[in-house]
């Protein structure tokens, strides 16, 4: 990131926020501002040490832009803000669902670079899936490799398409998996245990087994079978789960999250004010 004079990231709701976060705790970078309209954000994030809170959007050269703000007022922001940008600006979105063609038709730039971080960027452990097309220079796109490895892994796919399907796995993922942690909350404190030791031990298991998971090189199946024992516990645990079609479940939540992000690319699509 040595080649950009400033970092402007539009927009500090949760997945602005994260990266803020993780980039102030990271490796010293460029002069880091923020632009986020709502007072009461503007003052959460002004309690930052390390950045430029301001309220409006002001862009000279050398700067890249980092576009976090809701998909649905992207189209609002576009027409009040195109004049700002070059042919040239380089842009990292991390916008659901918005194609980098509509990003860079409605700015005005050919440097448009679609990706989608997750929240636990905030603490050095995101997981970012990114497009870079053949009208992105090799410039912009270092530069966006080297500001979402601050954050974590980064992975760079050759399908636009698949960003779609990585915002389900990899943008609603800390959602989904933290639906699961709750519900093995809820069992410890139904069980008895206090508030702090259900989730002590549920953070733990799933941290464990995703650690055990990366390092052992296994595939997911060979570690669950290998932990069941015949007419055991966790065989019955696993019973139940198939009998109630857990897994079928959750592969129809990821495939409704990547179809919401399909619908959000779509100029007229449900609930998208794009247009």
């Amino acid at each position: 990131m040595t080649a950009t004079r400033r970092l402007v990231i539009v927009g500090g709701g949760h997945m602005g926020l994260a990266i803020i976060r993780g980039l102030l705790g990271g490796p010293a970078g460029p002069e880091l501002v923020v632009v986020e309209r709502s007072a009461a954000r503007r003052e959460l994030l002004a309690e930052l040490d390390g950045l430029t809170v301001v309220a409006h959007l002001d862009l000279a050269d050398g700067d890249f832009v980092v576009l976090a703000v809701p998909p649905q007022v992207f189209a609002e922001f576009a027409d009040a803000e195109r004049h700002r940008f070059t042919p040239g600006t380089p842009v990292l979105s991390v916008m659901a669902g918005l194609t980098a063609e509509t990003i860079a038709t409605a700015l005005g730039t050919t440097q448009v670079v679609r990706s989608i971080p997750n929240t636990p960027s905030e603490v050095f452990q995101g997981m970012s899936v990114y497009h870079a097309g053949p009208q992105v220079s090799a410039e912009t796109t270092a530069q966006a490799e080297a500001l979402l490895g601050v954050i974590g892994r980064v992975l760079r796919v050759d399908r636009e398409e698949l960003v779609d399907d990585a915002t389900a796995i990899c943008g609603g993922g800390p959602a989904f998996v933290s639906y699961i942690v709750d519900a093995f909350c809820q069992f410890a404190a139904a069980r008895g245990f206090g508030e702090a030791a259900g989730r002590e031990m549920a953070v733990q298991v799933f941290g464990g087994t995703a650690t055990l998971i990366a390092e052992s090189g296994k595939p997911p199946m060979q570690l669950c079978h290998e932990v069941m024992t015949p007419n055991g516990t966790t065989e019955r645990g696993i019973a139940a789960f198939d009998a109630a079609g857990l897994k079928g479940s959750i592969l129809t939540a990821l495939t409704a999250a990547a179809q919401r992000s399909r619908e959000l690319a779509r100029p007229h699509g449900p609930g998208c004010a794009v247009g």
